[in-house]
């Protein structure tokens, strides 16, 4: 891997943690790749899909004050990790 992803292990645990370990010596060598490899693992386009549906038809709720929905908001991008990301 290279230098870039150098840290990347150490924001793993669980079975984020084991896939990386068990993963081919030199099978990743770029920060994309690596990026590629985990969303593809731990955010099928299912889920991706499933997110980014309730992100885009987000609304406010009944009786939620705005601050409420905005952080509820919030945990919606929180969860989709490539939502809005620059390419």
């Amino acid at each position: 891997m290279s230098s870039n992803c150098t840290y990347f292990p150490f924001s793993l645990r669980d079975k984020a943690k084991t896939w990386l370990h068990y993963l081919p010596a030199g099978c990743i060598i770029t920060w994309d790749e690596l990026t590629r490899a985990f969303l593809a693992k731990f955010f099928p386009s299912s889920k991706m899909t499933n997110l980014r549906n309730q992100i885009t038809k987000f609304t406010q709720k009944d009786e939620e004050t705005l601050y409420e929905a905005w952080e509820r908001f919030k945990d919606l991008l929180r969860l989709c990790p490539p939502h809005g990301r620059q390419r």
